[in-house]
């Protein structure tokens, strides 16, 4: 059996279920699942034999010999026999996140049941490879035509985090791109007290916020409490702070509602940076806007130079719609709506 290099355990099982590194002797099977269910990949035309064995002693073999892969693709079998394939693929080894694929032979599909079963029992075997690489998230990326799916992902306890309407085009039908996110170090998020007023003051004071805010200068004690107190009793802003397992603050989101738009702003503790919780900040704030305000257009502006900035809220599933310019700099306009 071969072996990924940034794994220490290469076989996970639970019950009849297993998965092993994916073998060359599954091509052909895979082959003929994913050219039958050609319509739920991203896949444009039929595979050859010939293009799969090219893919298996090429991009496959590959990946044994990295250290930092960007994916990890398994055999699933129950009870010794292959039942379906998957893995963790465009993986982002710096922010500790990656997509899920899978695919299970096709006539197992027919049955609910069985089809629910095989995703919650390779759910719940992916999840282990994801813990010991210590990922902080993974997702699902699918189209709209199986609502089963579902069933199985919510069971597995995945929440609906992006849904772009009518964003694929099946047999003539447009149909949903949906995305279900898992968090493996799942934060808690409050609304802020005005107790946290020292606490928003050390993180508005930061030098790298500082940098990025598009008022740099240095905020003094008597200011924020004036402003922050203002805040808290808006009801139009929104002050949605992270903590996490062992009740230490992470970061908060801010939503604000102007005039003439709403704007989110985040900010991570200095310690917490670097640990891939930014985007499941800003998945969990929206999520919860948005359900309370389900027509709303978030909108985040980010200075051109913030590239770090830029890559988050990318990733949080933010779209840039215009190049603008706040006061002196240079930046970017993006938004994000329930339905994407």
């Amino acid at each position: 059996m071969r072996a990924y290099k940034c794994l220490h355990t290469n076989q996970f099982s639970e019950g009849n279920y297993s998965l092993v590194p994916i073998r060359d002797e599954d091509k052909y099977d895979i082959l003929n699942w994913r050219n039958t269910q050609i319509k739920i990949l991203r896949q444009q035309a039929p595979l050859t034999k010939e293009q799969q064995d090219i893919y298996f002693k090429t991009t496959v073999a590959q990946l044994f010999e990295e250290t930092t892969p960007d994916q990890l693709l398994f055999s699933f079998l129950e009870k010794g026999k292959l039942i379906g394939y998957g893995g963790l693929v465009h993986i982002d080894w710096k922010n500790k996140s990656a997509e899920i694929s899978f695919l299970t032979e096709t006539s197992r599909n027919d049955s609910k049941e069985l089809f629910i079963g095989d995703w919650c029992n390779y759910l719940s075997l992916i999840k282990k490879v994801a813990k010991e690489l210590n990922f902080n998230s993974m997702f699902t990326y699918a189209y709209d035509i199986r609502p089963t799916l579902y069933t199985a992902l919510e069971k597995a306890g995945f929440t609906e985090t992006k849904r772009t309407k009518n964003g694929i085009e099946i047999d003539g039908i447009l149909k949903d791109i949906v995305i279900h996110s898992f968090y493996l170090s799942p934060l808690k998020m409050r609304m802020a007290t005005a107790a946290d007023v020292g606490l928003y003051f050390n993180w508005a004071n930061d030098k790298v916020v500082r940098e990025n805010s598009f008022t740099s200068s240095e905020i003094t004690y008597e200011q924020h409490v004036n402003w922050f107190t203002n805040k808290l009793n808006s009801e139009d802003c929104f002050f949605y702070l992270f903590l996490n397992e062992q009740n230490i603050p992470i970061g908060q989101v801010r939503i604000d509602k102007t005039k003439d738009e709403i704007v989110i702003g985040i900010s991570i503790d200095e310690k917490q940076r670097g640990k891939g919780f930014g985007v499941q900040m800003l998945n969990k704030a929206t999520a919860e806007y948005l359900n309370q305000f389900p027509g709303a257009k978030i909108i985040a502006y980010i200075k051109e130079d913030n590239v770090a900035s830029l890559k988050l809220f990318t990733s949080a599933n933010f779209i840039k719609i215009e190049d603008v310019k706040v006061g002196e700099y240079k930046s970017h306009k993006f938004q994000k709506t329930k339905n994407g």
